[in-house]
């Protein structure tokens, strides 16, 4: 197995809304990797969900989390996800602060 191309990065300023970032991997994958840094200590919940190539009905959440006053997230897992499969990242605003940076790494199938 190799490496996708490159890691996925995005970034969300949680003052302005929640974070909602979903993949757009084109093959299968497995080794998923999920990392989120905040700019400061966060009280929020993460949500990570497969968004399955079959469609809303077989999306299935793999992780939630409340953290409460942290400054990372890590989520990690040797799931094989087929192609079209991608993950869905939310992460709520309930306290309207920080900046959210995610980075998402995976291997191919």
């Amino acid at each position: 197995m190799k490496s996708l191309k490159d890691d996925l990065k995005t970034s969300q300023n949680l003052n302005s809304a929640a974070l909602l970032y979903t993949t757009t991997y084109s093959k299968g994958f497995t080794d998923l990797e999920v990392f989120i840094k905040f700019s400061v200590a966060v009280t929020e919940t993460i949500t990570i969900t497969l968004d399955s190539k079959g469609g809303e009905t077989y999306d299935t959440v793999l992780r939630t989390k409340s953290l409460y006053t942290e400054n990372n997230f890590v989520f990690k897992t040797d799931m094989h996800f087929f192609a079209g499969d991608n993950i869905k990242i939310q992460c709520t605003k309930a306290n309207s602060t920080g900046i959210a940076y995610v980075t998402v790494k995976a291997k191919q199938l």
